[in-house]
């Protein structure tokens, strides 16, 4: 069975930011690579049940003042569960930042579906990235 998962990107870039808005000059790219089948980053792909697939959220502050109070949203897509702990010392984080995963119910454990939030914490500079990611595999 193959399952088709560029329908999904769409439901799992619920991303906001509790800061007052920057416009176009703060941005946001969304990937996914298929782990297990060692495809590229792209912003869709296919996959089979079982298969590996890890999502990245990117953020790039090109506004002329450091942010803060940061705050990345998504979800566990239909018909996956979560396929490792979500961390944030395997996110691409500058040092002025740290993170906080969270979820509704406190849960982040291999198999878990729903909301996932990071509060980042701390700034991100002018021209910096900041990268968090997570992995789930298809049912």
């Amino acid at each position: 069975m193959l399952v088709i998962i560029r329908d999904f990107l769409y439901y799992i870039c619920l991303i906001s930011i509790s800061y007052m808005a920057f416009g176009s000059e703060v941005t946001f790219t969304n990937t996914v690579t298929n782990i297990t089948q060692g495809s590229e980053a792209s912003t869709a792909l296919e996959g089979r049940p079982g298969d590996v697939i890890e999502y990245n959220i990117d953020l790039f502050n090109g506004t002329d003042d450091a942010i803060s109070n940061i705050q990345l949203v998504s979800a566990v897509p239909p018909f996956t569960a979560l396929a490792a702990v979500i961390s944030c010392n395997n996110s691409d984080l500058p040092s002025t930042l740290s993170c906080d995963v969270i979820t509704p119910d406190s849960v982040n454990q291999v198999g878990y579906q729903g909301v996932i939030r990071w509060q980042l914490v701390g700034k991100l500079g002018v021209g910096h990235r900041a990268r968090v990611s997570y992995q789930v595999i298809i049912k």
